[in-house]
């Protein structure tokens, strides 16, 4: 009846379909019978045509509740996709109160804060590349708060602008330009940006999600210190060109919860400093990792974690559903039309995992069984 409302992609997963709308850029997970009702809401010219098509399940006067709420639905997928507002602002060197020289390789990073709460915000995740300032570097962020916002620019250019309480917004495009720099891309060049920890073993990786608290960014510090590497920790960048997940060079942030079973475990654990941003985070270690061995690597499956205290390790396949609905909430995805049919197809390629654990040895060895079963099909 209103087909402008349709989703520009839909692909099928098992009992679910995934719809994408362009005008959202917003993707939407529903069962099989909806996306038949769906379909047939869609095609109908009229309000009876739809209510005849649908008379042997639904009365007239029920279809008349579904029509419309089918109609809330596709107004609400269609809520139009819009930029961050970027104020003209230009930049102001007198924030530069602390710096900070980075030697990623052999790309230079230079970074002006403007305090030590700031500087927070971003400084301990990469603390390891942190060098004596030796030659002129190759990129300048400027990172500074005023009038309650937090200010991101990339050699004189504003990248962000964002209210003090988002910050996270701020960590995320400097995490994306960091990463541009570093692989010598564009921002352009990425189909997103995903909310989760990638491990490989050299030749494929597993991208690990789950809500916070769940044991993603543990799992990933134990499996990197049981011969593993970590490829990326809480933002997994993947590339249009090759659909492959790239090297973040964050380290692993580790919450208080987690010290105990983390530190006989990792070398020199006692003496990674305690970082403490603000109350909700809490009290956190920041483990960096050696590269691995390449720059980027496909992936093989995505796995939601589950730490549950006491439980067998169980790993077993898991719906489309709720892996979406786990990773595009934190996530920056393209709105590209090309990249969000490339995640669509992406997403059938890679097999779908939940993992339940409590056992470090145990879930170590499950997890490399998995890579040997990835690196067989493949």
């Amino acid at each position: 009846m209103n087909s402008d409302l349709a989703p520009t992609y839909k692909r099928m997963f098992g009992d679910y379909w995934i719809l994408w709308y362009s005008i959202s850029n917003s993707y939407s997970v529903i069962n099989s019978d909806f996306e038949l009702l769906l379909d047939t809401y869609l095609t109908s010219k009229t309000q009876t045509e739809f209510s005849n098509s649908i008379s042997n399940y639904i009365s007239v006067s029920d279809s008349l509740n579904l029509s419309e709420t089918i109609h809330n639905y596709l107004k609400d997928c269609n809520n139009p996709y819009s930029l961050p507002n970027i104020s003209s602002e230009t930049l102001d060197t007198s924030h530069r109160n602390i710096s900070k020289y980075y030697l990623f390789g052999t790309k230079r990073i230079l970074i002006h804060y403007s305090s030590e709460l700031v500087l927070k915000t971003v400084h301990p995740a990469i603390a390891h590349y942190c060098k004596k300032h030796t030659e002129a570097p190759d990129v300048i962020f400027d990172i500074f708060l005023k009038h309650n916002n937090l200010h991101l620019f990339k050699n004189g250019k504003l990248l962000s602008c964002v209210p003090k309480r988002e910050y996270h917004h701020m960590q995320g495009k400097f995490i994306m330009h960091l990463l541009c720099s570093l692989h010598h891309k564009t921002e352009q060049d990425w189909i997103g940006t995903l909310h989760g920890s990638a491990i490989t073993d050299g030749n494929t990786s597993i991208l690990f999600v789950g809500k916070s608290g769940k044991g993603k960014s543990t799992l990933s510090a134990l499996l990197a210190t049981n011969g593993f590497e970590l490829l990326a920790d809480d933002v997994s960048p993947l590339l249009s060109e090759n659909e492959h997940i790239y090297y973040n060079p964050s380290s692993i942030s580790i919450k208080k919860g987690a010290f105990e079973l983390l530190q006989p475990l990792v070398n020199n654990f006692d003496n990674l400093p305690i970082v403490e941003f603000n109350a909700t985070k809490g009290q956190l270690k920041y483990m960096p990792c050696a590269k691995p061995k390449y720059n980027h690597y496909p992936c093989g499956a995505i796995m939601l974690v589950n730490y549950q205290p006491q439980s067998e390790t169980i790993i077993e396949p898991i719906s489309i559903k709720h892996v979406l609905e786990t990773i595009i909430e934190d996530s920056w995805l393209s709105p590209n039309p090309k990249h969000a049919q490339q995640f669509l197809d992406w997403l059938q390629k890679v097999k779908l995992y939940q993992v339940t654990y409590s056992n470090t040895d145990c879930v170590s060895s499950e997890i490399s069984t998995l890579f040997k079963q990835l690196n067989h099909e493949n």
